[in-house]
């Protein structure tokens, strides 16, 4: 059977479901809908042990929600494609799961559209979408409810409650239809919202990150079930020299980015005075970066919120709102490996544990050299900067006669009274460091000297300055190794 006749016999199968009474469809049971915090993992996870390590850390953190991508309406032409996505590879059975069903700019377009035949076509696809994820439900796991993450708009708002109005009778009774809010309706425009109000069952109003405009307030007067919702991840947009778009890149990248020499770094302060932390990588020379090819003059911007704002809003958001039932985490990549932001430093933030990174710092020696090495013992990562993470060591005596960076990013010696010397002069070392990631170690750096230090040598002390606001300075201390 051909790509195009198997999507045929799916349609078909669907509206012969579709054309049933509401009462053939089995009822959803009340119990199994979402309640508490969740997280939600917009690209699903890299592999089994992704998906474990990922479930762990929800239930250590206190997590009862997750969000899964289950589907994506494209529209092709004339027609509407139901993409199905790979469901987790085990069932999720100790969180109730909602699988998300996506859709893009199209949507909207259909949705401000005067043609009633399009919408209506997007309206059978939205149901196919559904009853797809559905007829998938053992898959997901212990699934509460479905999660519509359409790009809606104040003009949006009441065409997609007219049209999830029409698909209610093609679902099974009771089942828990969420919808995402990214915008605050002004007053005059609120009736609007109601109307969808109306026709779903709650709501994740996004209240922080890109594109993120929902205002609690506003969201607690509709009267539904809602939760606040966070991104905290960063975003970068790839121009090729000549400007043109090349994409999006997952926030993974930045760190990526950070550590190759052959990328110019600096903040991006237009983007700083509007969103957040801003960073600009210009690429000198052509490069490849996890098998993205740069060309040289090529530039990635990442935008990345501030942190301190999520923290403060995590613990005034739901205060006094009669309708909230929780936060929900929007998380991108496949794994932690993947963010600078993680689940694990979410639950330390929400569990009131420190917000600063902490460094292990060990300096091993031989006879004539020492190697300096780094590890970060906590979930919380430093932000970018190339002058502000840094380590150094006072070998109490001049002495230096060569420095290899190792994992670090560059380095500058200077004399015992702070000053900027030339190496044979110097008897500090400061290695920096431009990003400082979750549980990261820092590959050792060689400091050869002659003559060979005594057994005293060396103390150290480090200054960073956390994602999540705190600015880290130790006193001069003796290193473990020594």
């Amino acid at each position: 059977m051909s790509r195009r006749s198997a999507g045929a016999v799916l349609a078909l199968a669907v509206l012969a479901f579709c054309a049933c009474s509401r009462k053939s469809a089995p009822s959803w049971p009340a119990s199994a809908r979402p309640s508490g915090n969740g997280v939600w993992f917009a690209d699903g996870f890299g592999s089994e042990w992704d998906e474990t390590e990922a479930l762990e850390r929800m239930a250590r953190g206190g997590f009862s929600w997750a969000l899964i991508p289950a589907a994506r309406l494209e529209r092709r032409g004339n027609r509407w494609v139901v993409v199905a996505l790979a469901p987790p590879a085990r069932p999720i059975t100790s969180a109730i799961v909602s699988p998300v069903v996506g859709g893009n700019g199209d949507v909207s377009a259909t949705l401000l559209g005067k043609d009633a035949r399009a919408r209506r076509a997007l309206e059978d696809a939205l149901a196919l979408a559904v009853q797809t994820v559905l007829n998938e439900r053992t898959r997901f796991g212990a699934v509460g409810g479905v999660h519509l993450d359409l790009p809606l708009t104040v003009e949006t708002a009441k065409p997609c409650a007219d049209v999830l109005r029409r698909i209610r009778s093609r679902l099974p009774a009771g089942l828990f239809l969420s919808v995402t809010l990214k915008f605050a309706p002004p007053v005059e425009a609120r009736e609007k919202l109601k109307e969808l109000a109306g026709a779903a069952d709650g709501f994740i109003a996004m209240v922080f990150g890109e594109g993120a405009n929902a205002d609690p307030a506003a969201a607690d007067l509709l009267g539904r079930p809602w939760w606040a919702g966070y991104s905290p991840n960063a975003e970068g947009r790839w121009k090729s020299s000549p400007g043109e778009d090349r994409g999006s890149l997952p926030e993974g990248f930045l760190a990526r980015l950070s550590d190759d020499p052959s990328l110019e770094f600096r903040h991006d302060m237009e983007v700083e005075e509007q969103v957040g932390l801003g960073y600009l990588f210009r690429a000198r020379r052509a490069v490849t970066v996890q098998g993205r090819h740069f060309a040289a003059g090529d530039e990635v911007v990442f935008q990345q919120p501030f942190l301190t704002d999520m923290i403060r809003r995590l613990g005034k958001d739901l205060a006094g709102r009669r309708f909230a039932r929780g936060r929900v985490v929007r998380f991108g990549g496949r794994s932690d490996t993947d963010r600078i932001f993680t689940l694990p430093a979410l639950s330390d933030i929400l569990m009131g544990r420190s917000l600063e990174p902490t460094l292990r710092v060990s300096i091993e020696g031989s006879p004539g050299a020492l190697a300096i090495s780094a590890e970060n013992s906590t979930a919380m990562p430093s932000v970018l900067s190339r002058v502000s993470n840094w380590v150094e060591v006072d070998l109490a005596r001049p002495g230096i006669r060569d420095v290899r960076p190792g994992g670090f990013d560059r380095y500058e010696v200077y004399a015992a009274s702070g000053h900027r010397v030339s190496l044979g002069r110097a008897s500090r070392v400061r290695f920096y460091e431009t990003l400082i990631g979750p549980y990261e170690n820092i590959a050792a750096a060689t400091v050869v000297v002659r003559p060979p230090v005594d057994e005293a040598c060396c103390r150290f002390r480090y200054h960073l300055l956390s994602a999540t606001g705190p600015e880290v300075t130790t006193d001069w201390r003796t290193a473990l190794g020594r």
